[in-house]
C-alpha cells in the first residue's frame, strides 16, 4: 500500500528524528526490515503456479472420486489466476 506525499513526508521526517536522536536504535530497525518481494512478481508466481496445482487436484479428484478434490482443482485451475489477473489489470487503471 502506497502512502500519500503528506504521509511519506512525516514518515520521513519521523526516521529522521529517530536517527539523530537514537542512531543505534535506528541502525538495527533499519537492519530488521524485511525484504519486499514485488507484488508484480507474486502475482506472477499465482498465476502459472495455481493452475498446475489445479491441475494436480483435478486428477487426484478423477482417481478418487472426491468432490471436494474436484471443486478445490477448479478453483485453482480457473478463479484463483482470474482473480490475480482482475487485480492486475485494476490496478493499472487510472
Amino acid at each position: 500500500m502506497a502512502l500519500h506525499g503528506e504521509e511519506q513526508r512525516r514518515l520521513s521526517e519521523i526516521e529522521r528524528q529517530l536517527a539523530a536522536e537514537n542512531p543505534r536504535l535506528a541502525q538495527r530497525l533499519a537492519e530488521l526490515r524485511p525484504m519486499r518481494v514485488s507484488g508484480i512478481l507474486l502475482s506472477l508466481l499465482g498465476i502459472l503456479c495455481s493452475p498446475v496445482i489445479g491441475l494436480f487436484l483435478l486428477v487426484a479428484a478423477a482417481q478418487s472420486q472426491a468432490v471436494i478434490l474436484f471443486v478445490l482443482g477448479t478453483v485453482f485451475t480457473s478463479a484463483i489466476p482470474t482473480a490475480l489477473i482482475w487485480r492486475a489489470w485494476l490496478h493499472r487503471l487510472p
